[in-house]
């Protein structure tokens, strides 16, 4: 089992530095090759990153032992949880998806959306992808992936960045720079943010009274 995890990670963090070295590459910006990446990208991320919680599933113990249960006797409640966390990501993304394609089909030219969802945060999509994995995490009670489940945010919000920086302030130039200020949050924004936190702090607890209780 800890072979799978170690690879779906590897494929994950080879999937970001090639998408990467596309972007960076402005040669290769406007190649069919980086296009078609730039496609391939968030396939090859939603399924690794999603695949980590199922394969490290405390549902699969009898199998692995190293698959041990995170959340122990309180993880009914956590099931629940993480339904209500992907219906919310599912509802995100589909919103978001939804402006994305009424903006294509507006007109040829590039538009900055700046309404419903992006109104909140300017990455919703990416914010959606981060809900479902951290819904999937809850409901298979997967150790490996709530451990992980902080750096994965990290890399999000570094993700967030880098088009930021290097894509979409260079195409919608001043028009993006106001957006920021009206929109300052990339994938959460208060309330909740607060959640979230509170969130983490219950998580961490569990998994200290845990360790206290081996």
């Amino acid at each position: 089992m800890l072979i799978i995890i170690l690879v779906l990670i590897f494929l994950f963090l080879l999937n970001f530095l090639t998408y990467w070295i596309l972007i960076l590459k402005q040669k290769l910006l406007d190649s069919k090759l980086s296009e078609w990446y730039k496609k391939f990208f968030p396939v090859i991320w939603i399924i690794c990153v999603n695949l980590i919680p199922i394969v490290n599933s405390s549902f699969f113990q009898p199998f692995f032992n190293e698959n041990v249960s995170y959340f122990h006797q309180y993880w009914l409640w956590f099931i629940l949880i993480g339904i209500i966390i992907i219906v919310f990501g599912i509802k995100i993304h589909t919103l978001a998806t939804k402006l994305l394609k009424t903006a294509i089909n507006e007109g040829e030219s590039p538009k900055l959306i700046k309404k419903g969802v992006y109104e909140i945060v300017r990455h919703p999509q990416y914010l959606s992808w981060l809900l479902i994995y951290l819904g999937i995490t809850f409901i298979f009670d997967s150790f490996i992936a709530v451990i992980i489940s902080p750096i994965l945010f990290i890399l999000t919000e570094l993700l967030c960045l880098l088009e930021e920086k290097y894509l979409l302030i260079s195409k919608f130039e001043k028009n993006y720079e106001h957006y920021k200020k009206k929109t300052p949050y990339r994938l959460i924004s208060p309330p909740y943010n607060y959640v979230f936190i509170i969130m983490g702090i219950i998580v961490i607890y569990i998994g200290f009274l845990n360790i206290v209780n081996i």
